[in-house]
């Protein structure tokens, strides 16, 4: 296969063909893709038809481009690349393109520390501001505010949960998206469309993605280890102890 980074003029339409002939080569249907890589079908024709950003974010396509990529045995980061390169309005950071090489001059050298001299205040500024938010953050969970930063009660979730959050319904033409990021190790059962998918100890810094057509339901033995996002949004911790049951549909996220 040629490399589709190097060719400016490359769209979502031909790595979609990319895609899909090499499903097809390996004799693999669009249902049997999906049972093997947990990425709904809607998802999985939309990145073969070349509308993935239809439905999905920029970072979500990067996600499930690259996953569905190394499981058809395609070289991802190349595919990857040659998706930001079919759009140019994207941060060219998420490629790992060759950096021109930087020749110095004695008026390039003074510029050069001006430049760095503004990063440090920046910088400085920036620690600043994230102390602040810490302490804010710090002082909206304490029991004397009795919330923490998406406005929802902090309680004993074994007593009683208040997490009931709703967004705008997600469409029937999109999947529900389910982001899971693990801050600390804890045990998580989860189902999609109510079969178990799976129940195992996640690690920290581990982050799962679930496409369903439905409803996700989990189960966590420490809520305030993981943090959630739906469809892109993030909806935070789901308060602290034990969830038996936060059921995800696309209106939003309660525990039931």
């Amino acid at each position: 296969m040629a490399n589709l980074a190097e060719n400016h003029g490359i769209s979502m339409t031909n790595i979609g063909e990319k895609l899909r002939e090499a499903r097809e080569k390996k004799a693999v249907t669009i249902e049997q893709a999906q049972k093997q890589t947990h990425i709904h079908s809607t998802v999985i024709t939309a990145l073969e038809d070349g509308r993935c950003d239809d439905i999905l974010a920029p970072n979500y396509v990067k996600s499930f481009l690259k996953e569905y990529a190394n499981y058809l045995g395609l070289n991802a980061k190349e595919l990857v690349d040659a998706y930001y390169l079919s759009r140019p309005e994207l941060s060219v950071k998420n490629l790992n393109l060759t950096k021109p090489e930087i020749k110095a001059s004695a008026s390039g050298l003074s510029d050069a520390i001006r430049l760095a001299r503004k990063i440090i205040i920046a910088i400085v500024i920036l620690a600043f501001i994230v102390f602040l938010t810490g302490k804010a953050i710090s002082y909206l969970k304490s029991p004397k505010s009795g919330k923490n930063v998406s406005g929802v009660k902090v309680q004993d979730v074994k007593k009683s949960s208040k997490f009931d959050i709703t967004i705008k319904e997600i469409p029937r033409s999109s999947p529900i998206v389910l982001t899971i990021r693990v801050k600390r190790p804890v045990m998580v059962q989860l189902k999609r469309d109510g079969v178990l998918l799976f129940k195992r100890s996640l690690q920290k810094g581990s982050v799962e993605s679930i496409t369903a057509n439905d409803s996700i339901n989990i189960s966590a033995a420490k809520a305030e280890a993981i943090e959630i996002s739906l469809n892109g949004t993030n909806l935070g911790s789901p308060g602290k102890g034990i969830v038996k049951n936060l059921e995800i549909t696309r209106t939003g996220a309660r525990i039931k």
